[in-house]
């Protein structure tokens, strides 16, 4: 069993790893092609569509995995409870496209919520035959199957951006996508639903859908009502402009962070009953978060000026103050990612959905203040979210893990200071060039002094004897020649 869930965990991280690629060279191409204006009114449709696919997943993905419920009559009630929500979503949609595209001034937002609509029935169904399969740990035939709808997907929205079909290329990707995947899961499942005839009901099921449900969509309140918020007060274009800005962080933060995250709720589990041994897997994680997470999202914030124009095209020059601010996250992101994980492992789920409720609050109050000042205003306001956020979890981490603030700054010391070094390098390096240098040329000298000078300060910093002797992450990156010497030394 632990060899099929270290496979299966392989093939999970691998499969997502290769669709975030695939995603954001797609991005890359379609920012080169469409408006900021067309990003923006998907965006609109997105805010209704992946609350309402999850909604209609109703947490059947979760709990048909689950032993109790691998049985034919909770998968037949799963499946009609998430088609019957999916159709009332998709009526929905139909109903709603025309007034929205009247809010908007745009007939083709009208289009593309008819597009989206049929999108809801294809991913219920999905999602069932996608249990199963998980189910059965096959893990490997989800992974080359997201990867390949992913491929598939993009080669539609290149084709049909190429065409000139605008923002309508996001919408016909996204069905094209959803609808190609759960037709390829439900060739793999040997189940068949039970069309006709009387299903049992559970009630149980229902309610411990609900539950999961909530959980699920909670986390998806707050981005998605800014998103409307931005759209509603701002327009669609600024609203483009911050879902680039948003999928550039965070693109590089999932592709840093994705097998840490993968394996942290299993790692944190394994320890609970070891307090001392969990504090330090808490700590490690932390500090390896940190590691790759502060210098590559602030770096990207130092270069910015030259990175976004260069790869997504002058158009988009209006989203370099978005990606710096939105980069600062990174100093409090790596503290948040494991509170979860870490409460659950403990027996403290209610602090979970006591820091969800935190959140939701905060950050709508905050979205909302900012929305009526500026767009730049909005990506502060996420980011005091978080700062909030990771000092309402530092506290609960503190009393319930019994961590004390001063080893959380002995693991954090490391990538901060560095960071810090890495940016002042930076800085001087771009003043000395000050705009002599072709554009591409200036990047690459900015990202080499960067990289050279954080790995440069956490070796320095370990000789010096600045770092705790249990920091692991200087070991990981010291060279192994210069790791002896120290040990000689």
């Amino acid at each position: 069993m632990p060899s099929q869930l270290v496979r299966a965990s392989v093939w999970a991280i691998a499969g997502s790893a290769s669709q975030y690629i695939v995603v954001f060279f797609l991005l890359v191409y379609l920012a080169h092609i469409l408006q900021p204006r067309d990003f923006g009114l998907m965006a609109t449709v997105t805010v209704f569509l992946d609350l309402g696919m999850q909604i209609a997943r109703w947490g059947q993905l979760e709990l048909l995995q689950q032993p109790r419920y691998r049985n034919d009559e909770a998968r037949n009630q799963s499946l009609r409870l998430s088609l019957a929500i999916a159709i009332v979503f998709a009526a929905m949609f139909v109903v709603g496209a025309r007034p929205m595209g009247l809010i908007y001034h745009s007939a083709q937002l009208t289009q593309m919520m008819y597009i989206c609509a049929a999108v809801f029935p294809f991913y219920a169904v999905g999602s069932i035959a996608e249990a199963i399969l998980r189910s059965e740990f096959r893990f490997r035939l989800l992974a080359f199957r997201n990867t390949v709808v992913t491929l598939i997907g993009a080669g539609v929205a290149i084709l049909l951006a190429s065409r000139g079909f605008g923002p309508l290329t996001l919408a016909i990707q996204r069905l094209a996508q959803v609808s190609m995947a759960a037709i390829w899961v439900w060739t793999a499942v040997a189940w068949r639903p039970r069309v006709l005839g009387r299903v049992a009901w559970s009630w149980t099921l229902l309610r411990e859908g609900w539950s999961v449900m909530a959980g699920t969509v909670l986390p998806l309140v707050v981005p998605r009502t800014v998103d409307l918020l931005v759209g509603f007060m701002l327009g669609a274009t600024p609203l483009g402009l911050m879902r680039v800005a948003y999928r550039i962080n965070d693109f590089v933060a999932q592709m840093l962070v994705l097998p840490l995250v993968q394996v942290a709720n299993a790692q944190l589990s394994s320890l609970s009953a070891d307090l001392k041994a969990m504090r330090r897997a808490y700590l490690r994680l932390t500090q390896a978060s940190a590691a790759m997470m502060c210098p590559v999202l602030l770096g990207l914030a130092l270069v910015a000026n030259e990175a976004i124009p260069l790869i997504f095209g002058e158009k988009w020059r209006p989203c370099i103050p978005l990606v710096q601010i939105i980069s600062l996250v990174a100093l409090v992101a790596p503290v948040n990612l494991y509170f979860s994980s870490a409460m659950v492992a403990l027996g403290h789920s209610r602090l979970v959905l006591r820091q969800g409720i935190f959140q939701l609050i905060a950050g709508l109050v905050l979205a909302a203040i900012a929305a009526r000042i500026s767009l730049q205003a909005v990506v502060i306001a996420h980011v005091i979210r978080a700062t909030l956020v990771c000092a309402f979890n530092v506290f609960d981490v503190r009393r319930y893990m019994k961590l004390r603030l001063m080893d959380l700054w002995h693991f954090m010391a490391p990538p901060y200071v560095s960071t810090l070094a890495m940016a002042i390098a930076v800085f001087s390096a771009r003043q000395l060039l000050a705009g002599s240098s072709p554009r591409l040329v200036t990047l690459s000298v900015l990202m080499t002094v960067g990289g050279a000078v954080y790995v440069a300060t956490l070796w320095l910093g370990s000789r010096m004897g600045l770092w705790p002797t249990h920091a692991s992450l200087v070991d990981a990156l010291m060279p192994r020649r210069w790791r002896h010497r120290q040990t000689i030394g």
